[in-house]
This record gives C-alpha cells, sequence and structure tokens, in this order.
C-alpha cells in the first residue's frame, strides 16, 4: 500500500528537474507520480550564462576560516537559481519536498561549488527543506529505491554517473558506501590515470568536450557533435583507458571487502550517450562483469525523494 507522496527536485549546474513520487511502505521503493517539471535557469533573463565560478581554493581558505565573502554575480546567479527552485515548489502544491544538490555544504547552505555560485544561506530561503543531500548520491538512491531504477535489488553495484563531473556510486553488500567516511575508496576526481589526468576529466562528457576545444578550431557543445569528428579517437580511447582504470580500482576495492560486482550501470548523460554509441563495445570488451545504461533523468529527483522520506 502506497503510503508517502513527495516531491523530488534535482538541482544540476544548468537546469532544475522535479518529480513526484509516491512511496510505497512494503517494498520500499518509490514510484514517479504525474507531475513532473524541467526548468532552464537560462529561461531567466537574469541567469549569466558566462559566469565563472571562485576558485577552488579561495573557496576553501573561505570556508575554513568562516568568512564567505560573496560576489555580487555569485549573488546574482544564486538568486537565480533560488527563485527557480521556490516556483518549482509553488507550482507543485506538494507539502513534502527532497532536494539534492551539488557541492559542498553545511548546516546552513552550500558552502564550496565548483561549476556554480555559493549560496551559503540556501535552506533557510527554500521553505520546507531541511537537508541538501549529494546530487551524486541520489543518482546512486533512484537506481536503487525506485521502480524504474537499474539497480534495484543488487546488492553489490557499481554506479558511473558522467555529466558536469562523474557521479561515483557504490553498493556493497547491501548498503550504499559514504565515501567520506572511508579511507579505503576514492571518488573519479581523485584517481589518475598513468598520464596523470584524473579518470573525471577524462570519462565525463564535459571533460570529453573540454579536451577537444582546447585543441580544436571547430567546437563542440555534446558528445553527439564530438562523436561525428574522427579526429576524436584519441578522446575516446582515453575515456575507455580511464573507464577500464576505475573498473579495476572499483574490483580491487570489493574484493578487499569480500564481494564481487553482480552489475555496473551508467546513467546521466554518459549513459544516454554510451547506450547508442561505439563506446559500448570498447567499454565491455574491458570487463566480463554485466552492464546496464540509464537514460532516465528522473534518477536523482526520485533518490532526492526516497532519501526525505527514509532517512
Amino acid at each position: 500500500m502506497a503510503d508517502s507522496h513527495i516531491l523530488g527536485i534535482d538541482c544540476g549546474g544548468t537546469k532544475v528537474m522535479a518529480q513526484s513520487v509516491t512511496y510505497n511502505s512494503l517494498t520500499g521503493l518509490v514510484s514517479p507520480g504525474e507531475f513532473q517539471l524541467e526548468v532552464n535557469y537560462s529561461n531567466s533573463p537574469k541567469w549569466n550564462s558566462e559566469f565563472i565560478p571562485i576558485h577552488l581554493d579561495l573557496q576553501r581558505q573561505e570556508f575554513s576560516k568562516g568568512n564567505i565573502y560573496l560576489t555580487q554575480p555569485e549573488i546574482d546567479q544564486g538568486d537565480v537559481i533560488v527563485e527557480t527552485i521556490q516556483n518549482i515548489i509553488s507550482k507543485s502544491e506538494s507539502d513534502s519536498i527532497g532536494l539534492c544538490f551539488p557541492g559542498i555544504k553545511d548546516d546552513h547552505g552550500v558552502v564550496i561549488m565548483a561549476n556554480g555560485p555559493r549560496i551559503p544561506d540556501f535552506l533557510e530561503r527554500i521553505e520546507r527543506i531541511d537537508s541538501i543531500p549529494h546530487d551524486s548520491d541520489c543518482c546512486v538512491l533512484g537506481e536503487w529505491k525506485s521502480t524504474i531504477g537499474k539497480l534495484k535489488n543488487c546488492n553489490n553495484a557499481v554506479y558511473i554517473g558522467g555529466g558536469t563531473g562523474i557521479a561515483d556510486g557504490i553498493i556493497l553488500k547491501g548498503k550504499m558506501i559514504d565515501f567520506n567516511a572511508r579511507d579505503d575508496v576514492k571518488r573519479s576526481w581523485e584517481l589518475k590515470i598513468p598520464s596523470d589526468e584524473t579518470i573525471e576529466s577524462c570519462l565525463s562528457p564535459k571533460g570529453m568536450i573540454h579536451q577537444w576545444n582546447l585543441s580544436q578550431r571547430e567546437k563542440v557543445k555534446t558528445l553527439d557533435q564530438l562523436s561525428k569528428n574522427q579526429n576524436a579517437d584519441t578522446i575516446f580511447e582515453k575515456a575507455t583507458e580511464a573507464f577500464s582504470f576505475l573498473i579495476q580500482n572499483r574490483t580491487q576495492f570489493f574484493k578487499a571487502n569480500h564481494a564481487e560486482i553482480e552489475k555496473i550501470v551508467i546513467g546521466q548523460r554518459l549513459g544516454i550517450f554510451m547506450a547508442n554509441s561505439k563506446l559500448i563495445s570498447l567499454l565491455e570488451s574491458n570487463t566480463d562483469i554485466p552492464f546496464d545504461y540509464s537514460i532516465d533523468r528522473r534518477t536523482a529527483a526520485l533518490g532526492a525523494a526516497w532519501k526525505r522520506i527514509c532517512s
């Protein structure tokens, strides 16, 4: 019997995805409801598409000293994000809301952001929100704890989501691991391949596109555009190398914990692209572990809703 209705909101670097959710107490799973809304921040005339985040070293320094000095561009960009979320909530008419957001947070808001503005008073400005789980974690939860998820019923699995960065996820012996609480496993942005480049910079869609645009006069904006260029083979070969290195790392982690990977799920923009690309054969030839590809962009919103109900 379904006993809870909630709105899940996935806040990304460029847009917000909201999805109504129904929770079933017997199965412990969430299912998508009828309400769904996706809004780009760029719909607002106040959105600055040329916004450049404050250097991470300065962000960390200010946070460690307890003195965050927001620039006016940060304030303006943050205002657009908050207003967009508030407008979506008002249209949903939902009383219970789960929301996920990238970046590092404290008890009040977003205090360090690699790809956007800091919003240190986020929780004070968004009603009915009392916590901000990370979007990477909610991607995994949406795949694992929803009726449409590709990790449903898995006890030992790896999730690799690719967009602006890599959303790392590991389910070990029926529990989702907390990367921040362990010292025996690292995220993709911390792992480097032999060429001294991070896995994230080589495997994420943004990273691959950035590599191309740095060296070519003809710029691209999507992986589909990139794949149409014959000279892009070296970038995809490097992505394959990074993927193989990551899977080897994860396999060793599971072995050290006396378990084996049942399944690998690739999601977000990377999953959508790979589901119909030549990269599939390149990647799958490097391992015997079963693969699946998630092309449903609602999973992070579903995960945020599940976390709101069950944590």
